[in-house]
This record gives C-alpha cells, sequence and structure tokens, in this order.
C-alpha cells in the first residue's frame, strides 16, 4: 500500500527516535510488527544466515556438485521458558511469512531451544516463532541430510556385544542428554555433559568424491558399530579401550555421491572417544575423515525477541564467556546483553537480577557464577509505557564443547567481577566459593569481606566449604579473630569430625599464639567430652594431645605425661617396634630441613607428634622443630620451643642443645639479655654439657 508523503515522513521521523533511544541506551532496536507469520504464535526471535557462518566447501569438489538433502541451518534460541517444554509450538518462517520445515533438536538445559530448518535459498533472515499454547501438529518435518547428528542418550544399561544390542540400548535409553551438530566424526568428550554412561548414535552424510574402493575404520572407548548406507560394515562390540591401530577396519565400494554413515557408541566406562577414518582411492593412508568430507550445515545467529501486539519488547542474551580454574575449582563467566525490540519511548533505565543475589544496571553485563547449577536471570526494563521484563534460566556448568579448545582465562579478571559483590546475598556455597577463589589471586581486603559475610550466616549445606574456607579466612586475622573464626566454623558444620576439627584449630591458636594454656585446656576437654562418643575422630585425638600440650606450657611434667600416655600410640606405630618408628620420624624431618622443604618437614613433626605424643617431653622433637624455625628464620618460635621444654623437663638430655638454640634466636631478634641469660642457665644447671665451656665464651663476648 502506498502512504502519504506527510504520513511516510512521521513514520521515518518515529523510528528514528527509536534508533536513538536504542543508541543512548546501548541496546539494540527494531520494528516489531514486521510481517507476523500467524499471532496463535505470540513470540518470535529472528534469526541470520551470513555467508561468513556457512561451513566451509570441500576443496576437493565444487559447492554445486555436492548434492544431498536441503540446506540446513540450525540456531540455539533462548526461549525465556515462553515455548512448550517439548518444543512442539516451535516454528520457523522466512520474513516473508513463509514457512519452513523444521526440527527441534533439543530443548534445554534452562530455557534454550536448538532448532535445525530447511533453508530456503539465498533467504538470509528468518524468524523462530513459539509460544502457542495449543500448538497444531508440524505440517512438515525436517528431513536432515546434512553435517554430522550427535544423539546422546543415559545408558540404561545391557550387553553391548552385537549390533542389535546396540541399537536397543540407544532406543530404550528415554533420558535425552544432547542432540546437535558436530563437524565431524573425531570426538573425545560429551559436549552435552556426563562423560560416560552413554548411548550414542552419530548420523553423518558423507560426499565421496570419486567412484571406488574405500577403506574404513574405527576406534572407540567400548562398543560401536559403523554402518555404511544401512549396512554394517564394522563391529567393535564390548568393552574395551580405544584401538591405537586400523585393526578395526573395512573396505567398501562407494559411488560418487552422498551416503548415509551411521555410528552406535555405547561407553560404559571412562572417557566417550569416538573416531571415524578413512583412506579414500589415490589415499596413501588412513586419516580420521574431514570436516569437509560431509555436507556442510550452516549456524545461524539468533537476534532479539518480539512479542505479537507489543509496541515494545525486551529480552536478552545470554551466553558462555569463558571459563577459569583457581583453587581447585572452576569457575565461569558469562556475558549478557540487552535487546530492546520497538520504540519504548525514551531510554530504557535497565536492571539485571542474575538469579544468585547479585544485580547489574549495564546494557552489556559480564558476571561469575561461583557455584554451578540453574539461575533464573531477569531484565527488567523501565520506560516511558511501563516495565518490560524478561526472565530466562541459564545451566551454568563447563562448557564440554569447548573444553578441548577453549583456554582458560586469568583468575584475577574473575576475581575482579567478584569483588564488587554483596556477598550477604549469595548462598553460603557461592560465599564461601567466593572465600576461594578471592585468595587465590591474593585479593585480602575482597577475600576478608566475603569471609564475613561467610561467618555471619547461620549454617552452610556442606562441611567441605568450613573445612576449606575458614583457615583461609583465618590466616588473614589476629590470633583472637582466629579462634572466634574457628569457634562460628564449629557452629556452622554439620559432622561431628568438622565440628570438633574446628574447635582443636581454635584451641591451638589459644595455645601457641596466645599464650592461654589454661583457655587452651578448657577448649580441648570440651572437644573430648562433645565429640569422644562420635566415634575415632582424628580431632578427639588431636585434643586430647592437646591437653598434654597445655601441661607441657604450664611446665607440669607429671600430668602432662599421664595427658601423653593416656592417648598412647597411634595405630601408625608399632608398639615393639618404637625406637624404628621414632627414627624413622627423626631423619625425615632432618632430612627435609637440609633441603628446605619446610612443609613436609612440618607435616612429619605433627604425625609425629600425633602418634607418639611422649616424645614432646624428651627434647628431640623439640630440637628438630627448633631447628626448622631457626632456618625458617621463625625466631620466637624457635625459643619458644626450646624454653618450654626446658621448664617442663629441665632434666633432658637435650636441654643444654635447646638453650644453646635459645641465645641464638635471641640474638637474631636483637635480645641481648634474653641470650645471655640461656647461656648462663647452661652453665650454671647443665655444668657436664659439652656445650657449657661454648656458652661460657660465648657469655663472656655478650
Amino acid at each position: 500500500m502506498n502512504l502519504p508523503n506527510r504520513t511516510c515522513r512521521n513514520r521515518r521521523i518515529r523510528l528514528a527516535a527509536a534508533v536513538a533511544v536504542g543508541v543512548l541506551a546501548g541496546v539494540g532496536t527494531a520494528c516489531a510488527q514486521s510481517i507476523w507469520w500467524d499471532r496463535n504464535w505470540p513470540y518470535r526471535r529472528a534469526v541470520d544466515i551470513s555467508p561468513a557462518r556457512s561451513a566451509p566447501a570441500s576443496p576437493r569438489a565444487a559447492p554445486k556438485a555436492r548434492t544431498g538433502g536441503p540446506e540446513i541451518a540450525w540456531v540455539t534460541i533462548p526461549t525465556g521458558g515462553l515455548c512448550q517444554p517439548d518444543g512442539s509450538d516451535i516454528r520457523v518462517a522466512t520474513a516473508g511469512r513463509n514457512a519452513v520445515p523444521c526440527s527441534v533438536l533439543m530443548v534445554g538445559p534452562g530455557d534454550m531451544a536448538r532448532v535445525a530448518f530447511a533453508r530456503r535459498g539465498v533467504v538470509r533472515s528468518y524468524y523462530v516463532y513459539f509460544g502457542n499454547d495449543k500448538p497444531p501438529s508440524p505440517p512438515a518435518q525436517l528431513d536432515i541430510r546434512r553435517g554430522v547428528l550427535m544423539e546422546t542418550r543415559l545408558y540404561r544399561g545391557g550387553a553391548p556385544a552385537a549390533l542389535a544390542q546396540a541399537r536397543k540400548a540407544f532406543d530404550s535409553a528415554r533420558t535425552m542428554l544432547g542432540r546437535g551438530f558436530i563437524d565431524r566424526l573425531f570426538i573425545g568428550h560429551n559436549p552435552f555433559g556426563p562423560q560416560n554412561s552413554l548411548a550414542t548414535r552419530y548420523t553423518a552424510w558423507l560426499w565421496c568424491p570419486a567412484a571406488g574402493t574405500y577403506k574404513f575404520a574405527c576406534s572407540s572407548q567400548d562398543a560401536s558399530f559403523l554402518l555404511i548406507d544401512g549396512k554394517e560394515i564394522i563391529a567393535n562390540g564390548g568393552r574395551h579401550y580405544p584401538q591405537r591401530n586400523v585393526s578395526k577396519r573395512a573396505t567398501v565400494k562407494l559411488t560418487a555421491g552422498t551416503h548415509k554413515l551411521t555410528l552406535y557408541h555405547i561407553n560404559v566406562s571412562g572417557n566417550p572417544i569416538a573416531v571415524t577414518a578413512w583412506q579414500a582411492p589415490g589415499e596413501l593412508r588412513i586419516w580420521p575423515i574431514p570436516a569437509h568430507a560431509f555436507l556442510p550445515v550452516t549456524e545461524a545467529r539468533c537476534g532479539p525477541m518480539a512479542q505479537y501486539g507489543k509496541s515494545a519488547s525486551a529480552s536478552f542474551m545470554p551466553a558462555h564467556g569463558g571459563e577459569t580454574f583457581t583453587a581447585g575449582t572452576y569457575f565461569q563467566r558469562w556475558t549478557f546483553e540487552a535487546e530492546l525490540v520497538g520504540n519504548p519511548g525514551r531510554a530504557p533505565e535497565l536492571k539485571w537480577d542474575f538469579g544468585d543475589g547479585q544485580t547489574a544496571t549495564a546494557a552489556k553485563v559480564e558476571h561469575v557464577y561461583l557455584t554451578p547449577g540453574r539461575y533464573t536471570v531477569a531484565l527488567t526494563a523501565g520506560t516511558a509505557r511501563g516495565e518490560l521484563t524478561y526472565r530466562n534460566r541459564i545451566y551454568v556448568n563447563r562448557p564440554w564443547d569447548k573444553t578441548t579448545s577453549a583456554k582458560l582465562e586469568p583468575a584475577a579478571r574473575y576475581a575482579q567481577i567478584v569483588q564488587g559483590y554483596d556477598f550477604a546475598a549469595l548462598s553460603a556455597e557461592a560465599n564461601a566459593r567466593a572465600v576461594v577463589m578471592l585468595h587465590g589471586v591474593a585479593a585480602t581486603e575482597a577475600m576478608l569481606k566475603a569471609g564475613a559475610a561467610l561467618l555471619a550466616r547461620d549454617s552452610v549445606p556442606a562441611d567441605a566449604l568450613v573445612s576449606e574456607a575458614m583457615p583461609l579466612i583465618a590466616a588473614e586475622l589476629d590470633s583472637a579473630g582466629r579462634v572466634e573464626a574457628y569457634l562460628q566454623a564449629e557452629k556452622l558444620a554439620k559432622a561431628a569430625s568438622v565440628r570438633a576439627a574446628m574447635a582443636v584449630r581454635a584451641g591451638r591458636v589459644l595455645l601457641e599464639e596466645l599464650a592461654d594454656a589454661k583457655g587452651a585446656m578448657a577448649t580441648f576437654d570440651r572437644v573430648v567430652r562433645d565429640y569422644g562418643d562420635a566415634g575415632d575422630l582424628v580431632a578427639v585425638r588431636a585434643a586430647k594431645v592437646g591437653v598434654g600440650d597445655a601441661w607441657r606450657a604450664q611446665g607440669d611434667l607429671d600430668q602432662a605425661r599421664k595427658a601423653y600416655a593416656a592417648v598412647g600410640y597411634g595405630p601408625k606405630v608399632n608398639p615393639t617396634r618404637v625406637e624404628i618408628s621414632k627414627g624413622d620420624y627423626a631423619r625425615h624431618v632432618e632430612q627435609y630441613i637440609r633441603e628446605r622443604q619446610f612443609q613436609d618437614a612440618d607435616d612429619y613433626i605433627e604425625a609425629w607428634a600425633m602418634n607418639m605424643p611422649t616424645d614432646k617431653l624428651e627434647g628431640y622433637w623439640s630440637v628438630l622443630l627448633a631447628r626448622k624455625c631457626m632456618a625458617q628464620k621463625h625466631y620466637a618460635a624457635a625459643a619458644g620451643e626450646a624454653e618450654v621444654l626446658v621448664k617442663v623437663n629441665p632434666r633432658s638430655n637435650y636441654a643444654p642443645e635447646l638453650l644453646m638454640l635459645a641465645a641464638e634466636a635471641y640474638r637474631k631478634l636483637g635480645k641481648a639479655a634474653e641470650a645471655a641469660a640461656a647461656l648462663k642457665l647452661i652453665v650454671e644447671k647443665y655444668p657436664e654439657s659439652p656445650l657449657a665451656a661454648q656458652a661460657a665464651n660465648e657469655g663472656k663476648k655478650q
């Protein structure tokens, strides 16, 4: 219909204003009321096919010669949860309102649908329609005879020794994990999630450039069966490792043109590896079939969503942006870009809710999810015509289809985003993961904020989070703060073993850092009393040793020996070979100190104390601990350990050596008076020691 000039001019003005609003808001703007295919489908997303996104043609055959089924494109669209759960209401039409055959490949996880559809010649613009509550049966199903289609289901069992059994296993597997196109049949992972117990069927359309004899081979983890044009040519049944050679091979005479290749793969355990290879006429070796040998399919680009009858609609495009790995955990980065279709009347005010308690206001944002799972992301756009809201569920997990090619991003980039979070609004698990991440990149200030939010909680869902996060938080606090952190961790944990372990940590800080032997003893006694009946807990044994340590710190040899004796030898000590065990611990610690492997030395010192606690009263355990501290330049700790042992057991044969170590430590600390006092004590109390003369000479030099 021809419009009068004034009408055309006014329409152009309104459209220009709408575009200006979109530019100011940083979001895309388009006309919402172009030709609508069918008003019974209230929602649609624009889809674009550009030549640059089409799969490259084979270098060995001109595209026109590669005949097969209709040209196919596929696209993944966010649906906002507005389509039927099975995608039965999804249709595809051209911009000219002509429906095209389509097939819903998969729906989910989250509010996502993957659709394949037939291309119409040179047409580049299409729409995916959805939202019909009572959709009729689709008029024409898409006949997919291109590409490599992978269909993976959860394996339910059965012996895959023969093709019939593999087919039955696939057909009876009711849980669909994923369905989509891959570039070739050379794969070592499941792009749809679980990595074993899989029943997979690959349907590929192979272009043979010339008639002749072709050799095929396959390799797989567990059973696989290869068919060409419906005829089985290779049986690779049973449970086994992937073949490292071409022992599973067959020779087939094929005509020039397109042939259907089908591979059934039943993966019971291990990585889901499946490979097909060929040797075309004239080739010298068998190689994995390259991507260009399969008839190509085109990945289309998804555009904004529009709603029928609405002057403006808001939506967004979620996309996985990348992942990083730090502190033993993968973290995922997602990007979200707001889309506005129509004329909002003014620049919209945007607000994001990422479903994990965090918000944002920019048009294009990135967000780090600290824990995997399903999240409902909401975008609200305040416009002159009211609020426009769009919600879309996403499933956050490792991107299995990219793990073999994607590079890990710097953890510091992710931490920069997380530092601005409202940690109290996160789940307890995400809060704990924030602590771990921020500690891993030395973002101490933000980590302490996340830690404060975690300590303020009433509970956490997993004890592992307490065990992992609390020591990181406590390490950045002063001694009194550490005690409070560990006691709060005791309240948060559920398992008796973790609760007891946190309380023991609090007791150790009281004893070793605050020199509060009585407070430490009270804490250790409480652990034994409260958790002693919970089973043979390591922490309860540690608390009993701690009671002896508290008596030791107070200089009460008899009570300390009594407490240690009550603990007894640990399970790793043979009572008939005590001296051998003692020597083994000592030799390891001596060697680790020489090699400056202090963490290993600490581990053996602690194991020695836990399994043979009475040795903490004899002296050599203290000598090695003091030597290690001296090597680490922890002079105060070295002097403190020496004085504790001499105080509790002045008759120890190692007392003079410990006092010499204490004197050296005090000199390093610039405490001349304390150093002189330690040397004087050697001369006066241990005149029979070979070290007495050395102590007297050094004392004269003070």
